[in-house]
């Protein structure tokens, strides 16, 4: 019944209350969206791009994002100050995610939010990133940790400026519904993490998908959770949330077969992911006291599946270390 009652919440949400109409000047604000180039990311950069702020669209593509910024131009007319950029970041190859960093710290003296949002779900079977690591894994969980690792630094600095608003600097861990599907309890399949022992056999293969998207979008939540504790004092504040069913290119390894009943039920269009990201990093109601919430569409503060949050205590440190462990010869 908890997994119905919260499906059904989050997938028919209410009106957006927060959007970028609410947004005040941002033309000191410096912000990271990974996979800004397209889908939710795209529209969160146009919102963010139309209060005049400076926006780094994160990605692979230089080509993609180029002609996004060109088109988030043509769209906002009056972001006098704004800024567009684009920056080079392979989440799918660890060894490359430190000079993606550093050209960006050689650049900023600040950072005020980061959004986590590129990912990819349910590649085809046995799908690795280049170091071996089940793709979903690496490129939603294992990258951004590595990445925001040597980003936390300076958003420790600017979060202790004294013009900076308190709880403004925040890190958005994008996670998605699929976290109900996750390995249980707990989230995480800890005895095969990279899900090398399953066989991918018929009729198993369905639920195995699910389970390993599933398990990445839990380990997102579990790290906003534990970056809580570990950040205590920094004035950075933790964020993760479901940004809704969106008709956006995350869906392009679904089979049409699976979409059609998905797309029945509904999905939404990008725009209105980008209004739950925009809560999680911009609203005023996500405050100390909010530190750690797990937000769902199109803003609204909502639970994660009970046993995630139950297990947080154990999987929180297991999952960081173990992360930080894997990730050590690329710091």
């Amino acid at each position: 019944m908890e997994r119905l009652t919260q499906t059904l919440s989050e997938m028919f949400p209410p009106a957006p209350v927060f959007t970028e109409k609410d947004l005040p000047d941002l033309s000191s604000k410096v912000y990271i969206v990974t996979g800004g180039a397209s889908g939710v990311g795209k529209e969160l950069c146009k919102m963010l791009y139309g209060r005049s702020a400076t926006v780094y669209l994160a990605g692979r593509s230089q080509q993609n994002a180029d002609d996004t910024i060109s088109w988030i131009k043509s769209e906002v007319s009056d972001a006098s100050g704004g800024t567009l950029e684009f920056l080079n970041l392979d989440l799918n190859d660890l060894s490359t995610i430190k000079g993606s960093a550093q050209a960006f710290l050689a650049q900023e003296n600040r950072l005020d939010v980061v959004w986590h949002n590129a990912g990819v779900m349910m590649p085809p079977s046995g799908s690795k990133t280049k170091q071996g690591y089940e793709l979903q894994l690496g490129t939603n969980v294992i990258a951004p940790w590595l990445f925001q690792s040597f980003l936390t630094p300076l958003m420790q600095r600017t979060a202790a400026l004294p013009a900076t608003p308190k709880d403004s600097v925040r890190v958005i861990w994008v996670s998605s519904i699929a976290n109900i599907v996750s390995p249980a309890p707990g989230g995480i399949n800890w005895p095969d993490i990279n899900f090398e022992n399953v066989g991918w056999a018929i009729p198993r293969l369905f639920t195995l998908k699910f389970e390993t998207y599933g398990q990445s979008k839990a380990a997102n939540i579990i790290l906003g959770a534990e970056a809580v504790k570990r950040w205590s004092g920094s004035e950075i504040l933790s964020i993760s949330l479901n940004p809704g069913n969106l008709r956006t290119a995350l869906m392009r390894h679904v089979s049409m077969k699976l979409l059609t009943p998905i797309m029945n039920l509904g999905l939404y269009e990008p725009y209105y992911g980008a209004l739950t990201e925009l809560f999680a990093g911009l609203s005023p109601r996500v405050d100390e006291s909010r530190n750690g919430a797990y937000i769902i569409p199109w803003g609204r503060f909502g639970n994660p599946r009970s046993d995630i949050v139950s297990g947080y205590e154990e999987n929180g440190p297991k999952l960081w270390d173990w992360i930080e462990s894997e990730c050590r010869e690329f710091m």
